[in-house]
């Protein structure tokens, strides 16, 4: 299995880069759908790109909750839900839109992004949903990086294990409440909601185990 330019092999070196990619594979599903994504989920490439990612996981899954989904009114979905709405967007993509004392948690998470030097863009949020998830995305990558190099991946192991704990197991599930009561919601980010709450928990779970 191949993650970025990273050759990876069995063992925990593969598990590592599953997760990895899984991390990726949710950052780019809700991100804003452009043409590209909106093509990739309507042909079923979206939903093979998951498959491939998630069959070396070192955990099991339910079935996934995304498949069946199609790409119509994507766009319009994302716009109305996740971004406008009267005096603010009616199920916002940032953590701190989900709980109390913003600022201390965008704080915190930049905190851990600083501390393994990363920086999110200036025009970005740190709290915002593609951000948590990519960071986890490059703390996985960085994970299987140093086993296929011999070196110790417990302190990575640590810091995914702590930002799920502390950040997107958190607020993910008051996330997908509120999307669940919105009549304007696609089905496609209702079903990618249930996916992404279940998976961060069950590898929050296994991450604890090891």
């Amino acid at each position: 299995m191949t993650i970025a330019s990273l050759a990876v092999e069995d063992g925990p070196q593969l598990q590592a880069g599953a997760r990895s990619a899984c991390y990726h594979w949710f950052a780019r599903a809700f991100s804003f759908p452009d043409q590209e994504l909106r093509a990739a989920i309507a042909s079923g490439e979206a939903e093979a790109a998951w498959s491939g990612a998630a069959q070396n996981l070192p955990f099991e899954l339910p079935e996934a909750p995304g498949a069946g989904a199609d790409a119509d009114g994507l766009e319009e979905g994302y716009v109305s839900v996740f971004e406008v709405g009267p005096g603010k967007p009616f199920c916002p993509l940032y953590e701190g839109s989900h709980r109390s004392g913003r600022m201390k948690l965008m704080e915190d998470v930049v905190r851990f992004y600083e501390h393994f030097g990363l920086r999110a863009a200036p025009e970005d949020q740190p709290d915002h949903i593609c951000a948590e998830l990519d960071f986890m995305h490059y703390l996985s990558f960085k994970e299987a990086a140093a086993l296929a190099h011999g070196d110790s991946a417990a302190d990575l192991k640590r810091a995914q294990r702590d930002f799920l704990d502390r950040h997107l197991c958190q607020w993910l599930p008051r996330f997908l409440t509120r999307l669940e009561a919105s009549d304007r919601a696609p089905d496609f980010y209702r079903r990618l909601s249930v996916r992404v709450v279940e998976f961060c928990r069950r590898d929050l779970a296994w991450l604890k185990e090891m």
